[in-house]
């Protein structure tokens, strides 16, 4: 009942924090996590120190922590990005000869020297297929696709198809010329009433880009 009612306070707090966002009862966010506007937030998902963009969804049962994430970001169910690293040059790999923090594991009484945590960084207009795990420290690039079930352990260019464990590129959205254009154009920070008008040209990339000169 009282960890019901901690919920719940929790919960009302986070809804007055963001009044312009959707988070799902059942998930779980820390206070640290920034969420910009008309974010969702879906069913048990869990985020801790994040940083979430405009019009970007989190899909159920993702475990998300120190990863920034841009703007139009569209991210299946069961993701797992940002967990913490283990040292593979140490005696042993257990947390608990090097960390206080690390959950689950009985503490030795010695911190060393070593990177647990690093920030994961996803450009905008990113899509992350269901079940896919991202490496923490790593940095998708704008407009990259990662296919359901990947395994990320390394940058991943922006506007790039990868997929596979580990996550290779498979091809590449547009030719050079018009991922430079895309990226230059950073149409992601474009006001609502502009997008609206230009949805009809998300088809025509080319065109699209066009069009966008004129809310310059």
């Amino acid at each position: 009942m009282k960890f019901f009612l901690k919920k719940i306070i929790k919960f009302i707090v986070l809804k007055f924090k963001f009044k312009e966002v959707f988070v799902d009862f059942s998930a779980s966010i820390s206070m640290d996590t920034k969420l910009s506007k008309n974010v969702k937030i879906l069913k048990n998902a869990n985020l801790g120190n994040c940083q979430v963009g405009s019009y970007s969804y989190i899909g159920a049962n993702c475990n998300f922590s120190n990863t920034k994430i841009q703007s139009f970001c569209s991210i299946g169910p069961d993701v797992i990005c940002g967990l913490g690293a283990h040292p593979t040059n140490f005696v042993s790999t257990y947390p608990g000869f090097y960390s206080r923090n690390a959950s689950g594991s009985y503490w030795f009484g010695n911190i060393l020297k070593f990177q647990e945590e690093s920030t994961t960084y996803i450009g905008s207009d990113v899509w992350i297929g269901a079940r896919v795990i991202i490496k923490g420290g790593v940095t998708i690039g704008t407009g990259a696709i990662i296919g359901a079930g990947a395994v990320v352990t390394k940058d991943v260019p922006p506007y790039s198809i990868v997929g596979g464990v580990p996550a290779k590129v498979i091809k590449y959205r547009f030719k050079q010329e018009t991922i430079n254009s895309l990226i230059e154009s950073e149409w992601w920070n474009c006001e609502e009433k502009a997008l609206s008008k230009l949805s009809m040209y998300m088809d025509k990339p080319i065109l699209f880009l066009d069009k966008l000169k004129d809310y310059k």
